[in-house]
């Protein structure tokens, strides 16, 4: 018999699960019967048929390396530059008095905007895509890392500073774990932003990679292929999103959010 934690679990899982089934075996349905064209709307077994073929022949694999070593490429550089950025921000009231406006004033524009201009500068290849993603992940960390190192209460300051910590040593040794729980929230959202950007930047400026491959189908007309693709999107970037959860438990396990 399983205990009531294991059917609370079972319980859960089933319900998340219960209502994606529901909608794949409606799309399943509506195809099969033609109620909409399958060469342009494809069942969805059909669909998970090409993904499985694309996958066993290898051909996923070199799309799949491209996109992931540019998403996490740029993900890792917005990561080393945002966080000593917001560190700063959220301690040094001349970096906040400059950072601050340009980043309120820049996050709201759709980034992918910058791709004509980030090929101008950088050209087609990996670079440009490299640095829109960059660009793209640097805000919510650089705006998460900022709130959580402003937000730390001034009694753990006020504690260092009466032990005659410095200002370099206070960030290092007590602004930076005390933020760790914000910094981790903005890598999180960076996470699927890395990858969303390198396909859409893919998608436009062509190379190679997921976005590549998808357009290339699409414009071949073989729309399974596309869909499958898009299938492989979307299980890379849950999966991510679930590792940087994971990490998060494991690495964050001793945080206490205050009250």
């Amino acid at each position: 018999m399983p205990s009531p934690t294991e059917r609370s679990r079972l319980s859960t899982a089933l319900t998340r699960v219960v209502p994606i089934a529901v909608v794949l075996l409606a799309w399943e349905i509506v195809t099969r019967t033609e109620f909409v064209n399958p060469n342009v709307f494809p069942p969805v077994s059909e669909i998970l048929l090409r993904w499985v073929t694309l996958v066993a022949d290898g051909t996923t694999f070199s799309p799949l390396a491209a996109t992931l070593w540019r998403a996490l490429t740029g993900l890792l550089a917005a990561i080393a530059i945002g966080v000593p950025l917001g560190l700063l921000m959220g301690r040094a009231r001349w970096a906040e008095w400059f950072f601050e406006p340009l980043f309120s004033f820049a996050f709201p524009l759709p980034k992918i905007a910058l791709i004509p201009l980030y090929v101008n500068w950088f050209g087609l290849f990996s670079l440009s895509k490299v640095m829109l993603i960059f660009t793209d992940c640097l805000f919510p960390i650089v705006l998460f890392t900022y709130h959580g190192a402003r937000g730390m209460s001034p009694i753990y300051q006020w504690s260092a500073q009466a032990r005659g910590t410095g200002p370099v040593r206070m960030l290092w040794r007590v602004v930076l774990p005390l933020s760790l729980a914000s910094i981790y929230d903005g890598v999180q959202v960076a996470v699927v932003v890395a990858v969303l950007v390198a396909v859409v930047s893919e998608m436009v400026s062509g190379g190679s990679g997921l976005g590549y491959m998808m357009m290339r189908a699409y414009r071949y007309g073989d729309v399974r292929t596309a869909f499958a693709t898009l299938l492989t999107i979307s299980l890379i970037g849950f999966a991510l999103y679930k590792l940087a959860q994971w990490l998060r438990g494991r690495l964050l396990h001793w945080y206490v959010p205050e009250a």
